[in-house]
């Protein structure tokens, strides 16, 4: 197919099957490819079509949707991308178990190479510790696709305060020495 796609001029075209849901629409993809052969290979024909249905395979990636802080609700987001044909299935867990309450998943959207793109988001609590996981089904991985997100909730810092803390000993001790050579130099004259 990769031949096919390289090599021969590419249109896009809808044909409607009742088999595959998309969404609200009853809509399979194809690419239609031209090229053109010798009549002498196909019969008298000048330009044969060829329909090669294809798979491309989805890009998974998964984050949080704000900064994480510690057992405040948050929201992961599971961005499946570049696949074709939908459909695809998005499942969770948290620490090897399935979660399927608190998820939700969007609509199938169509970006402009053909190939389709979706969301899903788990609401969650972080603690220290959890992983969570978005594993993607769909007909062009042997098996599945699995991304991993493990909760890294940052402990406060110490460094800024005792940089402050540093600097405003030093500070202070600058004053008392210049104060104190200032009124030995007055007391001397």
């Amino acid at each position: 197919m990769e031949v096919c796609k390289k090599n021969l001029g590419t249109d896009i075209r809808n044909f409607n099957f009742p088999d595959e849901q998309l969404g609200n629409t009853s809509t399979l993809f194809f690419y239609l490819l031209w090229s053109k052969i010798k009549c002498t290979q196909r019969s008298q024909l000048q330009i044969s079509l060829y329909f090669c249905a294809f798979t491309d395979i989805p890009d998974t990636s998964i984050y949080s949707k704000a900064v994480v802080v510690q057992d405040v609700e948050n929201t992961l987001i599971c961005h499946v991308t570049g696949f074709f044909p939908p459909p695809v299935n998005v499942s969770w867990t948290k620490n090897n178990q399935i979660v399927t309450e608190d998820t939700s998943i969007s609509q199938y959207r169509r970006k402009n190479d053909g190939t389709f793109n979706i969301f899903s988001t788990l609401k969650f609590t972080p603690e220290e510790g959890d992983i969570y996981s978005c594993t993607v089904n769909h007909k062009s991985i042997p098996g599945h696709q699995t991304k991993t997100w493990e909760v890294d909730v940052a402990l406060p810092s110490v460094g800024p305060a005792v940089f402050c803390g540093v600097g405003l000993t030093l500070g202070l001790l600058g004053v008392a020495a210049g104060t104190f050579f200032l009124i030995k130099g007055n007391n001397c004259n």
